[in-house]
């Protein structure tokens, strides 16, 4: 397995496995909702935009006030740990690591293995 040593490296894996992964895209079939993603510590936006089993597409430096789900790391440092498996998903969660700011804890299970 590579070591992902930049956020550039983990987005590009998330178009990787959308489009790789049917078992992915299954899962997110009927998913079309934009996802915000945001680093604290850098002050940097993602957006996530799942067309259904469609595509993805994914903006770095992007942000849009309305998304329906927004997604709040404290570092960029996070997402490094989650994409080479030195913290768990739920582990960041419950510690305040990653937070869901505006939509339900159940998008972000589903995008788990999407991200994660």
């Amino acid at each position: 397995m590579s070591e992902f040593d930049s956020i550039e490296s983990c987005l590009k894996e998330i178009e990787n496995r959308y489009n790789n992964t049917e078992k992915i895209r299954r899962k997110l079939a009927n998913y079309e909702e934009p996802i915000q993603i945001t680093f604290l510590d850098t002050n940097r936006n993602v957006m996530l935009l799942v067309n259904k089993d469609q595509g993805i597409e994914v903006k770095d430096n992007t942000s849009d006030g309305n998304a329906p789900v927004k997604i709040e790391f404290s570092s960029e440092k996070i997402m490094l740990e989650l994409f080479n498996k030195e913290i768990g998903a739920v582990k960041a969660y419950s510690s305040g690591k990653i937070k869901v700011i505006e939509g339900q804890i159940r998008n972000l299970m589903k995008l788990r293995s999407l991200m994660f």
